[in-house]
């Protein structure tokens, strides 16, 4: 190996050995996040549901409570008119009919 491969190697190591800096995360903190992000999670969709839940009882509701009329019957209608069928002539329309034959040749 020639000079610089040595002061190359130097470096390395000495660079290796040292300690780097902060990640900035930890595993605890980590699973601080997770939980917090299911109970985030969790609450929005209890939300929903008593959101969904509200809105179908609203409506049922408000089907439920329109008013009913009383039940009556119609008034009794008269007419004066003649209500005999009108009788038309039957007619019987014969068409006529066309035979074919054809001869063997």
């Amino acid at each position: 190996m020639d000079r610089e491969d040595e002061g190359l190697k130097e470096l390395f190591t000495s660079v290796g050995a040292q300690e780097g800096p902060p990640l900035g995360f930890s595993a605890d903190g980590i699973a601080r996040r997770g939980k917090r992000i299911r109970w985030v999670r969790r609450a929005a969709a209890a939300a929903g549901g008593l959101a969904v839940a509200g809105v179908i009882t609203l409506s049922v509701a408000l089907a439920a409570n329109q008013p009913v009329g009383p039940a009556t019957t119609p008034p009794a209608t008269t007419t004066t008119e003649d209500t005999t069928p009108e009788t038309t002539p039957e007619t019987t329309s014969e068409l006529p009919t066309t035979t074919v034959t054809s001869e063997p040749t």
